[in-house]
């Protein structure tokens, strides 16, 4: 299975000029744990990513208010890892497990065209059929 067959689009992202409180509020609308931080216009550019975690631990538990801190000073700056749409489902795994990250923005000739989470993983290895310990017994 290629990245392409299990990759989001379109992706959740905003604007460097974004407040954390406003994206936080997309994320929870859209229930995701990320957004892209992005510039230009049809062929975004990544220039980072926030998540939850890092919004918790940057803003949260630093009595700071998310509406006074824009995205880009807390996003977690470019370069980020990133992976094409033609890479395997296995060499997406192997590359979050490297760089022990859970979300893997994806990009062809330099375009942001998706993100592939551990979740989605996870989805496909629950969707690959009967179940492989059918005959063991459940703890």
């Amino acid at each position: 299975m290629r990245v392409r067959d299990l990759m989001t689009y379109p992706i959740l992202s905003v604007g460097v000029d974004t407040t954390v409180f406003d994206a936080i509020q997309m994320m929870v609308r859209e229930n995701k744990g990320s957004v892209l931080v992005v510039e230009g216009g049809l062929l975004k550019q990544v220039v980072g990513i926030a998540t939850t975690s890092g919004i918790f631990k940057q803003v949260f538990a630093k009595g700071i208010d998310p509406r006074s801190v824009m995205i880009w000073e807390m996003m977690t700056p470019a370069p980020l890892v990133t992976i094409g749409p033609n890479a395997s489902t296995k060499k997406a795994a192997e590359t979050m497990r490297e760089h022990n990250i859970r979300r893997l923005p994806v990009v062809e000739c330099g375009a942001l065209v998706g993100i592939i989470t551990s979740k989605d993983l996870l989805r496909c290895v629950g969707d690959s059929g009967p179940e492989e310990n059918s005959g063991q017994k459940q703890v």
